[in-house]
């Protein structure tokens, strides 16, 4: 996936994009790192066509995405978000079945063996009847990523998906993402956590006022004058034993 002069702003002049030129490497673990108000998720809305391009274009296998019908945009891009009011009554396994939609349309029944391996693999086997609204955050965290995983996109993006996760699944969530990378899909997601982001990801963008300043491996944007510069605070990087580099904010 790659992004070319991308541009967005929104009405009230604020949290825009401006001009951003990059890729997101396939079959590998991309993190949108930045202060809040930089335009990280404004981006990832962008990716998943939840927002409009307003100048430049972002293309998927040299193909600009503005271009596909919803149906083949679904069937190749994902994005897990934050709770969904509207689905609250609808159990664990009728909306890891929405997933599924992009292949069989909204009037079909979808077939218990395409959504059974999405629950076993999210550990939501045991909760498959359970409501999305007597769930925990954690929960229902998981239920999302399983319905997207669902769609078998060749693009997943998450936002803030370690949001109301314990450490363990946090853990256990990048581990999977890892996976889905290594098995050759493009993973791009949005972490506020820095270090999560620089131990979790193959490449990094780091963004700020709604541009791209820099993007790369962990290892090349470990840089503590550029971070902070780009958060507005004294860094500096200590090594932790069994950690190894570690970004700490100087109090000031």
């Amino acid at each position: 996936m790659e992004c070319q002069h991308v541009s967005y702003q929104y009405s009230h002049q604020t949290h825009g994009l401006h001009d951003l030129t990059g890729t997101f490497p396939t079959g590998q673990v991309t993190t949108i790192i930045g202060p809040n108000g930089a335009g990280k998720s404004t981006l990832l809305n962008l990716l998943a066509q939840r927002l409009p391009v307003q100048a430049g274009q972002i293309l998927l296998d040299q193909q600009p995405i503005a271009q596909l019908k919803p149906k083949a945009l679904a069937q190749q891009v994902a994005m897990v978000t934050q709770r969904h009011q509207l689905y609250d009554e609808l159990t664990v396994r009728e909306v890891v079945a929405t997933g599924r939609l992009p292949y069989h349309g909204l009037l079909q029944a979808v077939p218990d063996a395409e959504v059974t391996p999405y629950l076993a693999a999210n550990g939501l086997t045991e909760l498959a009847t359970t409501l999305m609204q007597d769930l925990s955050g954690g929960q229902q965290q998981r239920v999302w990523l399983a319905a997207a995983l669902a769609q078998a996109p060749s693009v997943l993006l998450l936002d803030e998906p370690t949001t109301y996760l314990d450490v363990h699944f946090q853990q256990v969530l990048m581990t999977q993402l890892r996976q889905l990378a290594a098995q050759g899909m493009t993973v791009i997601q949005v972490l506020h956590d820095i270090n999560q982001a620089f131990r979790a990801s193959d490449w990094l963008w780091l963004l700020q006022d709604g541009k791209l300043v820099a993007s790369g491996t962990p290892a090349q944007l470990r840089d503590a004058q550029l971070l902070a510069q780009v958060f507005a605070t004294p860094i500096e990087i200590v090594d932790v034993p069994q950690l190894g580099p570690y970004i700490v904010q100087i109090p000031q």
